[in-house]
């Protein structure tokens, strides 16, 4: 061991000068490397679909690009970006034509990035309240996209509109003299509404229309037609106990003959202070007090009153006592009454 060192110690000795021009050319070496290292640029450039990484000892973003074969269009927008180290990032955002139809005619916006909507503010190209387009506004667009704008207007009209009347039959035996006519108690008339409809306009063609709002502004009155039945006039249903056979009742206290003739008022209270419908009648109290309950018919069965309750009275009442005064709903009907002769069956 002790041999070799001093081996190695002895042809160190012998060229030591070698060694020295060896030691010198190194460190010459290592700050020449250093030197030119510190000289590169390392730059990446990219359009979005490529990129690539190029070095160079030479500057200038034209130079890079060339370089890294990319060779980009006036309207491209490049953003040159550089980082400690001499690290540059290139980014190449292309252009994008998109046509925009509208109005008739086609627009172009130029854009690098963004939605529909972008490029129809880019364009200028405002939408109105109902306006849409194709595609819809939040979609992003390429180099293959194309915009159609729709105009879209909504046209509002009135119109009048005639609801139809319904015809309503009474029936009864008041008409019993012209069984096979019919009478108008109240004539029909048509009501009216106001009817809005809309209509939807895309670039200036109708596409729907349709009833928005429908308004009554005049409802319709039924026409009431009067026709015979041989069924009571009265709606007065029998009292307990009282059945009616041919016409007579079961029970009863007298029968008068009397002269009968129609009125009608509106409606309150009688001279009795009770109330007036079809159903009461006007008497001669003295013959048969207020509040009594009647039968009345014709002799033969063709005319028949039915059930009524005595509440009123009139002039002609206490000058005969056998005249009665038949209550109607309507002046029509009391005026078809006529004069009739009928019996009253005082129950």
């Amino acid at each position: 061991m002790v041999k070799l060192t001093h081996r190695v110690k002895a042809v160190l000795c012998d060229n030591r000068h070698r060694l020295l021009c060896m030691a010198v050319c190194i460190a010459i070496l290592g700050v020449m490397h250093l030197g030119i290292y510190s000289l590169l640029n390392i730059v990446t450039v990219q359009d979005g679909t490529t990129s690539k990484t190029v070095i160079s000892l030479l500057g200038g973003r034209d130079h890079f690009l060339n370089i890294a074969g990319f060779a980009p269009d006036e309207d491209d927008q490049i953003i040159y970006t550089t980082f400690p180290d001499r690290y540059t990032n290139i980014t190449i955002k292309k252009v994008i034509h998109v046509p925009i139809t509208v109005d008739g005619g086609t627009v172009n916006s130029r854009i690098y990035t963004g939605t529909v909507k972008n490029c129809l503010m880019n364009a200028g190209v405002m939408l109105g309240e109902h306006d849409y387009t194709e595609p819809s506004l939040n979609t992003p667009v390429d180099e293959n996209t194309k915009i159609r704008v729709y105009r879209v207007e909504y046209r509002d009209t009135q119109y009048e509109e005639a609801i139809p009347y319904e015809t309503e039959y009474k029936e009864h035996s008041l008409v019993w003299r012209f069984k096979k006519r019919q009478y108008v108690l109240t004539a029909g008339s048509e009501g009216k509404n106001l009817v809005t409809h809309r209509e939807r306009y895309v670039d200036g063609q109708l596409e729907s229309s349709l009833i928005t709002k429908v308004e009554t502004v005049r409802e319709p009155v039924n026409e009431v037609v009067l026709r015979y039945k041989n069924t009571p006039i009265s709606p007065l249903e029998a009292p307990e106990g009282v059945t009616v056979t041919n016409n007579v009742p079961s029970s009863y206290r007298t029968c008068y003959t009397m002269s009968a003739t129609g009125y009608t008022a509106k409606r309150g209270r009688g001279a009795s202070r009770l109330g007036l419908y079809c159903g009461t009648v006007a008497v001669n109290p003295n013959l048969i007090p207020y509040g009594t309950k009647l039968y009345i018919t014709s002799a033969d069965g063709q005319f028949v009153y039915g059930f009524a309750i005595a509440t009123d009275t009139g002039s002609a009442m206490m000058a005969n006592p056998y005249a009665i005064d038949l209550f109607y709903d309507t002046y029509k009907e009391s005026a078809l009454n006529w004069r009739n002769e009928v019996l009253v069956y005082v129950l």
